[in-house]
């Protein structure tokens, strides 16, 4: 069981951890310098699939890192706020919750408005006042994704370093 949980709380891990990895300093920044004609379908595309996916691993990030946590510390969590291990796991999980609440809080439904706009203004230009409401939501987007990004590598850090602290 103890092993079961922890391939698929590092396969899930891997896979949140890998996607934030790859879409925040690398395709968002190229898509962002082809220009919306290309970063709005592109984005478009990966987004259906991509909330539900990564929803569902953080569900089983979250899940799995709290059954190991009970497993290995036989229920007893005394030992989290006096253990360098105990204090790696808290902030881990703290980060990953803050994703989570970031991601599906504000980085999702900023998307939806924004792909709801660009459905709305697709075959035209958009007004002035469009225009701006896109590069608005766009910014928020890029500054959401950047902080989820950074509590993405406090986690991983604070995972990786559990073991020896």
């Amino acid at each position: 069981m103890d092993t079961a949980l922890r391939i698929l709380h590092m396969v899930f891990g891997i896979f949140v951890a890998g996607t934030y990895l790859f879409l925040v300093p690398i395709l968002e920044p190229r898509l962002k310098r082809l220009g919306p004609a290309i970063q709005g379908p592109v984005m478009q595309s990966l987004m259906p699939i991509l909330t539900p996916v990564m929803g569902t691993s953080f569900v089983i990030i979250i899940g799995t890192g709290v059954a190991m946590t009970l497993r290995m510390r036989g229920g007893s969590l005394d030992t989290l706020f006096t253990t360098g291990w105990g204090w790696a796991m808290i902030i881990g999980l703290i980060a990953t919750l803050v994703v989570v609440i970031v991601g599906f809080g504000f980085l999702t439904p900023t998307g939806i408005r924004m792909e709801k706009m660009g459905r709305s203004i697709e075959g035209r230009p958009p007004t002035p006042e469009e225009g701006q409401k896109l590069h608005q939501l766009s910014a928020r987007v890029e500054t959401l994704s950047r902080i989820n990004f950074i509590f993405i590598i406090i986690a991983l850090v604070t995972m990786v370093i559990s073991r020896y602290v």
